[in-house]
């Protein structure tokens, strides 16, 4: 699963080489003021996400990639297993993140705690 890191100013996804070979995508650095907000949502799995182009999906198993809706576009990683944590992001070449995490509601309150003290 990816790995986040919260710095002063950046959040970073760390993807191992096998995570960025079926994401299509190295490891992501995004700047605190580019992001929204955090939340823990189980609605944003499968059917939902849209269409992937380009990444890998096994449903049930894996989502990983890019998948388009609605003229949105977003990075997702998620596995069996994991509960997605969904970063809503502005001007970024995405419009929010998708990553499956052990604890979501954490995580999510992690990033809304480090975008607060920026």
């Amino acid at each position: 699963m990816p790995m986040l890191e919260l710095t002063k100013n950046e959040l970073i996804v760390h993807l191992k080489l096998w995570e960025a070979i079926a994401a299509l995508q190295k490891s992501i650095r995004i700047p605190l003021k580019n992001i929204r907000g955090a939340t823990d949502d189980d609605g944003f799995l499968g059917p939902a996400l849209g269409f992937r182009s380009p990444g890998t999906n096994f449903p049930g198993l894996i989502s990983a990639g890019i998948y388009r809706k609605h003229g949105d576009r977003q990075f997702v990683f998620w596995t069996r297993g994991t509960h997605p944590v969904v970063i809503e992001l502005a001007d970024e070449k995405w419009d929010r993140i998708i990553l499956g995490v052990p604890q979501a509601r954490a995580m999510a309150a992690q990033i809304n705690a480090a975008i607060q003290q920026r």
